[in-house]
């Protein structure tokens, strides 16, 4: 089956959804599985560098209604071209390639798969009647659902779509980059941790993330944990609360903001932590609402480090609890506070969690077999027809 990729999340655009879409294809045959995706900034230097054919479209990075009907627009007039050359096609987003899956679906009888991360059948998600119109006749009419977990299975089975559409396509890991190093002296300089205990977030800085509650839970962390530092890595739009909450709590000399960190980056962070925490939760009021699945605690776990996890949308399949890590109340900073205290005085015991869960991870997440299972699902769709 000859497909075509279409999404507005690629690298270099940065995102847990960008990451799957480039090393799943990365193992796809290009010369069967085509990509269209935003011309964004870096995006040219980005398909060098990787040796990537890759059709860029003009895109409007802005929330702005009329500009997103224009990115829909280009997104069609640059995927007409491929129609006649594919079997398939990869819409990266409902709201988006959906909608252009869905009309050429109508107009050419292209199947269409849909890849879903959780959340998109929730109030918040549907604002109107006309949303709630289009994202049912999307999903109806996809010959796939694609999902990242059985969470996120399970939210499109209750939203009535037939569980013999959905497929699951579970994150992975590279784990030839992600693995455990020395700790990075420059870094550990910089950061001014030598000889202190050291916990890590690495995420977009979003409220579900769990940030808030980390920073809470480090008063009473500190009671037992005095040369305690916590880096947090990563940009987003709850930097600045982040940050007061910091000031409020007095914790300034306690934790570093990091801003931005490209991927080749994040494995030395990894590696600089005694333990990973993001006590991710549900957000109710918010189309940013759940943890689909939880990549970042499977790249801390392939770097040999144990990990806290939210109990909470997909991190219960991410963190296996009790043997990688912990899964916690996301609301109760006490509890989030009890467990970095136990992994951080049981190096014994962390060390054990870390190295399980590189096992794990050597076992189960591999992104060749992701994208393996992919080629046989949609072999089989093909079969179909």
């Amino acid at each position: 089956m000859k497909t075509l990729l279409v999404s507005n999340d690629f690298p270099p655009v940065v995102s847990g959804i960008s990451t799957v879409f480039y090393y799943v294809w990365k193992y796809l045959p290009e010369e069967k599985n085509s990509i269209l995706a935003p011309k964004v900034k870096g995006s040219l230097d980005f398909d060098r560098k990787n040796n990537l054919q890759v059709r860029r479209y003009p895109f409007f990075t802005t929330n702005r209604i009329f500009f997103k009907l224009i990115n829909n627009l280009l997104m069609s007039l640059y995927i007409f071209p491929f129609i006649p050359k594919v079997d398939g096609i990869h819409c990266g987003q409902i709201l988006s390639s959906g909608v252009c899956g869905l009309i050429f679906k109508k107009l050419f009888r292209v199947p269409y798969f849909l890849w879903t991360y959780g959340g998109e059948t929730t109030p918040v998600y549907i604002k109107s009647c006309w949303s709630k119109f289009l994202i049912r006749n999307i999903l109806d009419n996809a010959d796939i659902v694609i999902t990242n977990s059985k969470f996120t299975s399970n939210e499109f089975l209750d939203y009535g779509i037939p569980r013999k559409k959905i497929i699951e396509i579970i994150p992975a890991v590279d784990y030839g980059i992600f693995k455990p190093l020395p700790k990075c002296s420059d870094l550990v300089d910089k950061l001014k941790i030598k000889g202190r205990k050291t916990i890590l977030t690495i995420s977009r800085l979003a409220e579900r993330k769990g940030h808030d509650i980390v920073l809470k839970a480090l008063p009473l962390v500190l009671k037992s944990i005095p040369n305690l530092s916590y880096l947090i890595v990563g940009e987003g739009p709850y930097r600045t609360h982040l940050m007061e909450l910091c000031r409020e709590l007095k914790l300034d000399s306690v934790v570093t903001f990091i801003g931005f960190a490209y991927d080749e980056e994040l494995v030395m962070y990894y590696n600089l932590c005694d333990v990973f925490v993001m006590p991710n939760r549900e957000i109710f009021n918010s189309t940013d609402s759940v943890e689909g699945f939880g990549i970042t605690f499977i790249e801390a776990n392939a770097c040999n480090k144990p990990v806290i996890g939210g109990r909470s949308g997909g991190a219960i399949e991410a963190v296996k609890d009790g043997v990688t890590g912990f899964l916690v109340d996301p609301q109760n900073e006490n509890e989030v506070a009890e467990k970095i205290i136990f992994l951080l005085q049981d190096e014994e015991l962390a060390r054990k969690m870390g190295k399980d869960g590189r096992k794990r991870v050597e076992k189960d997440f591999s992104w060749e077999n992701r994208a393996n299972e992919l080629a046989e699902q949609l072999t089989k769709e093909a079969l179909k027809v």
